[in-house]
């Protein structure tokens, strides 16, 4: 196989006596190395694109300059006994800027096919083979591709033909819904040239998602035209590729707020408000209590929150021990895949406890004090004042609920 290497200058004014070297299993592993006779291996300085005039030229690896990029050319036999499947190649590309002598590890996927069983096929003079190209097999980098991201899409061309090579072969791609994009720098059409019959060619495109794109699979439509070797027709074959494109959840939750006065085994009111200011619908939202010292009558589910929507969850507190209480109220929501999210947002209130002293008893406990006045004067005047004092508190606590309600009411509105 034939496998290119490619680099560029990013930041340095001249590179110079640039090299490239395959680095070697320590011990043979025909699981990460798949080639035969490695004494053999060269990558040699092959060629460099010139962007004046927009075309490859014959590059001996002597210097670079800055934004310049340039290919090594390395050819090997692979292993008779070889898995088909990836496998990735190490290579050290050495250079030198000024004085200093500077290395940088590049590694280069390749995909290794499984050897198709060779054909035979009859036919009168007046036969033409029509070499057959196809997009054998693809993949990305990234496990996971959301709106906004650049991802690197492989793909592995195949020549089915084993009578004919192919040639001048160019891909164009396109997506219908105009959100996939080739990525800055990039071009949406590559010419790849020559395979050979029953050969395969594997590239790499960077591939830019618009950041308004649709959570949903979308399709990137590719055209391949070419040329057979022999009778120098022109063919064309398209293909498609699903990009399974997702939207981040973007998420505000405005922090808990207490209602109610806390008193201890009394309920108290929590409400907690989340925004979706995403693109995409978060599923499965639930809001509960965490922490100790209290108690929750009942979880908040609040199912599916659409783009643009708000959830507002009441939730039912009972306090348990009085004094100042630090919990959390947390909150989950998934993804449209099922991956789960929790954030826990900081709850604090301080629970009031019913301390009721005793009532003193009517008289002086049998001690006869001079001036005592009589015992039922003695009560009516304790529970004239235990009375008023309770009217004013009524007056406190009523006024206190009345305010939270209207806070409430006004933060509802």
């Amino acid at each position: 196989i034939t496998v290119y290497i490619p680099i560029i200058n990013k930041n340095l004014e001249n590179a110079t006596d640039v090299k490239c070297t395959l680095l070697y299993p320590a011990a043979p592993d025909d699981s990460v190395f798949p080639f035969t006779d490695t004494a053999n291996i060269v990558a040699g300085a092959h060629q460099k694109w010139n962007a004046t005039d927009e075309k490859l030229e014959s590059w001996n690896g002597g210097s670079l300059a800055i934004s310049e990029r340039a290919y090594f050319k390395m050819t090997a036999t692979l292993l008779s006994t070889l898995t088909a499947g990836d496998y990735y190649l190490p290579f050290v590309i050495s250079y030198k800027d000024g004085g200093s002598e500077l290395t940088d590890t590049v590694r280069v996927h390749i995909y290794v096919r499984d050897k198709a069983s060779s054909g035979s096929s009859s036919g009168g003079s007046g036969y033409k083979s029509k070499p057959k190209v196809i997009l054998e097999a693809y993949t990305f980098s990234e496990d996971a591709i959301y709106a906004g991201d650049t991802v690197t899409l492989r793909l592995v061309i195949a020549n089915t033909s084993t009578r004919e090579a192919i040639t001048n072969l160019t891909i164009d791609y396109a997506n219908d819904a105009g959100v996939i994009l080739p990525a800055p720098g990039g071009s949406s059409s590559v010419f790849i040239g020559t395979i050979e019959k029953d050969a395969a060619y594997m590239l790499s495109i960077r591939l830019q998602i618009a950041p308004d794109a649709d959570a949903k699979s979308q399709l990137l439509t590719l055209k391949l035209a070419y040329e057979g070797t022999k009778n120098r027709s022109a063919f064309e074959e398209t293909a498609s590729v699903s990009i399974p494109v997702q939207q981040k959840a973007r998420v505000r939750i405005n922090d808990p707020v207490v209602y109610d006065d806390p008193w201890i085994g009394s309920n108290v009111s929590v409400g907690v408000t989340l925004y979706n200011l995403g693109k995409s619908t978060l599923y499965n939202c639930m809001v509960d209590v965490v922490g100790d010292g209290l108690t929750l009558e009942e979880s908040y589910f609040g199912g599916n929150v659409a783009a643009g929507g708000t959830m507002r969850a009441d939730l039912n507190v009972i306090p348990t021990v009085g004094g100042q209480l630090d919990a959390k109220v947390r909150v989950t929501y998934e993804d449209v895949n099922g991956n789960a999210t929790e954030e826990l947002l900081p709850m604090n209130m301080f629970v009031n406890e019913d301390s009721f002293g005793e009532i003193a008893s009517p008289g002086n406990g049998g001690m006869e004090m001079p001036g005592d006045k009589p015992a039922n004067a003695n009560i009516g005047w304790v529970f004239w004042t235990l009375g008023g004092l309770a009217a004013v508190s009524g007056i406190v606590f009523l006024s206190v609920r009345a305010k939270k309600k209207r806070e409430r009411a006004l933060e509802e509105e």
